[in-house]
Parts: structure tokens; C-alpha cells; sequence
């Protein structure tokens, strides 16, 4: 039964997205609770993102649905303060998915994050699990803790970013290309890594991934998920927090050199690597300036990746 809350909640944001988009994409972000501003990528929303956000803010709102459930998976993330008020979208699609993680877990190191917003609370009671940690881990804030937790791991690790809205199948899928590649890390979106005269190729001439088969040469993203075996995550625990040196920018970078390190192949889920719908406002910040057109992503992979994995990486490209 629609509870009266529910009723009003749905109707106000129905009146209110479809005035926004009458009036202009920013009114209807505001609607929705979410901030606007441009960045470098062009996070504006089409009408079946902004349906679909005031499906999400209604279930914000008025769902006690748990956003966990019987998947044999963790999935983390993390947020900044710029991106805690929006933060809730990109949970609440996971929580709307046909597979919902056993947990799902929000670290948080930044102090000034002590109050949280009221979105957060109301997922808290559905089962998300907001964790606090010390300042300093920056990227890394979203595995580190959860890998170096545990005295044993038994399921696989999920990565999830903060400024996406994620598919309803989208852990389905993680979990079977993972069950039809044991061991291997599983990517919806994945880059084709190029080699240079000497080593790697620039980050910036890599391609995208078209391939489906496991290969040290596909180098998987967070953005759109990575699944992590449970093995794996013994072998991360114990290569330490040495990525405060070698990646303190680039988490992507640090988890694809031990992969390759651990003799684990990247699998993309699809021939083509999925890019999902960014939440609006959420490109205002982040490190893509950096460690893409200031080739903060090559330093970090040169100082992440040693002659043996190298070696692995260009064994698979040549074939």
C-alpha cells in the first residue's frame, strides 16, 4: 500500500522536476536536492536521468526498502564534502539494483564531515554503513579501510564512485562475468593500455577497451565499478599503504599494478565499456585535470608498476 507520504512526495517532485526542466536543467537540480555548476565533463541531465533522479529522491524519501541484501559482494565508497548533499543518488541506485550487495559501506575521512545530511540518515536506517577514518588516505579512503580491516576476506570487493547512477543490473553483471572468470578483476569500463618506444604509452593515447577477454593489458576503471576477488584483497592488505608514495592521487592505478602484480587479468563485462548517467553538479570537482592532462596518471603508474609487471602487461598486448 502507497503510504500518504509517499503520495505527496511523489507528486511534489513530479510538479517540481517537470517545472524545472520547463524553466531550465539548474531549477530542476535544485528540486532534486542537487547542486549545479559545470566541470570539466558536461554533467547535465537528460529527461530519463531526471525521471529516474525523482525516482530515487521518492525512495529517499519514503522507502524503507533495505539497500542490502543476499549478493555475495561488498561495495564501497567514498565522498568529499563538496559531494556529501548528492551523495545519496548515486547509493540509492545501488540500493534499486536487481542484486543488492550484502553491504554497502560510505567511508569518510574528512572531519568536517561530522553532521551528516538527513539522505544519509535515512539510508543508514537501511542499511548503509557510514565509517569514519582518519584524514589522509585521499582516494584510497574508498578500499583501504575495508580491505585492511577484516583478519580474512570471503567475498569479493566491489568500487563504486560517488558521482555515478548506476544500472539496475549493474552488480548482477559484475557477479557473473566474475563467476565465469574465476580470479579475475571485473571492469564495466576498462581502457586499453598502449606501449611506447620504451614502456607504456601515455596515459592520454590509451583507447577504450572492445574486448571481453581477461588480459593484463585492459587496465579497469572504478567509475563505472570494479569487482575484486576475495584473494586479491588478502595480496592488497599486504602490499601496505605504500600507494601513499607511489598513487596517493590515483587509486585505479595503484589496484590495476597489484592485479597485474598478483597475476590477476582485468575482464571488461561487455565488449563495449559502459559510461553511465553522472549526477548532476557532481563534475564541478575532481582529480581528472590532474592525473589526465597533467599526466598525473602516468607518473603514478610509472612509480606502481616494476619490470615484471611491465613485462606481463606487454606479453598480453603483443599476443
Amino acid at each position: 500500500m502507497t503510504s500518504p507520504r509517499s503520495s505527496a512526495a511523489r507528486e511534489r517532485l513530479r510538479h517540481v522536476v517537470r517545472s524545472g526542466r520547463e524553466r531550465g536543467g539548474d531549477a530542476a537540480r535544485r528540486a532534486l536536492g542537487l547542486q549545479s555548476g559545470r566541470g570539466f565533463y558536461d554533467d547535465s541531465p537528460s529527461a530519463a536521468t531526471l525521471a529516474r533522479l525523482a525516482r530515487l529522491r521518492i525512495r529517499n524519501l519514503a522507502s524503507r526498502a533495505p539497500v542490502v541484501g543476499d549478493a555475495p559482494a561488498v561495495v564501497v565508497m567514498t565522498t568529499t564534502a563538496a559531494r556529501i548533499r548528492s551523495v545519496w543518488a548515486a547509493i540509492e541506485s545501488i540500493g534499486e539494483g536487481a542484486e543488492r550487495p550484502k553491504r554497502l559501506i560510505l567511508w569518510l575521512d574528512d572531519p568536517s564531515l561530522a553532521e551528516l545530511p538527513t539522505s544519509l540518515g535515512r539510508l543508514e536506517r537501511r542499511g548503509l554503513e557510514v565509517r569514519r577514518v582518519d584524514p589522509g588516505l585521499r582516494v584510497h579512503t574508498k578500499w583501504w579501510p575495508y580491505v585492511s580491516g577484516p583478519p580474512a576476506h570471503e567475498l569479493p570487493m566491489v568500487t563504486s564512485d560517488d558521482d555515478q547512477l548506476y544500472p539496475r543490473d549493474w552488480l548482477r553483471r559484475l557477479l557473473e562475468v566474475a563467476r565465469a572468470h574465476p580470479g579475475a578483476v571485473v571492469a564495466h569500463r576498462a581502457h586499453r593500455v598502449a606501449l611506447g618506444v620504451e614502456g607504456l604509452a601515455p596515459y592520454t593515447s590509451w583507447t577504450p577497451a572492445r574486448s571481453t577477454a581477461p588480459s593484463f593489458g585492459s587496465f579497469g576503471t572504478s567509475v563505472s565499478g570494479q569487482l575484486f576477488p576475495a584473494p586479491l584483497l588478502e595480496e592488497l592488505r599486504a602490499a601496505g599503504t605504500r600507494f601513499l608514495e607511489a598513487a596517493p592521487e590515483a587509486d585505479d592505478v595503484w589496484l590495476y599494478a597489484q592485479a597485474v602484480r598478483a597475476g590477476r587479468r582485468i575482464v571488461q563485462t561487455s565488449a563495449e565499456p559502459a559510461n553511465y548517467p553522472f549526477v548532476p553538479g557532481s563534475q564541478v570537482s575532481g582529480l581528472y585535470l590532474q592525473n589526465v592532462l597533467h599526466a598525473g596518471n602516468d607518473r603514478q603508474l610509472a612509480a606502481s608498476l616494476g619490470p615484471a609487471e611491465l613485462e606481463r602487461i606487454a606479453g598480453d598486448l603483443r599476443g
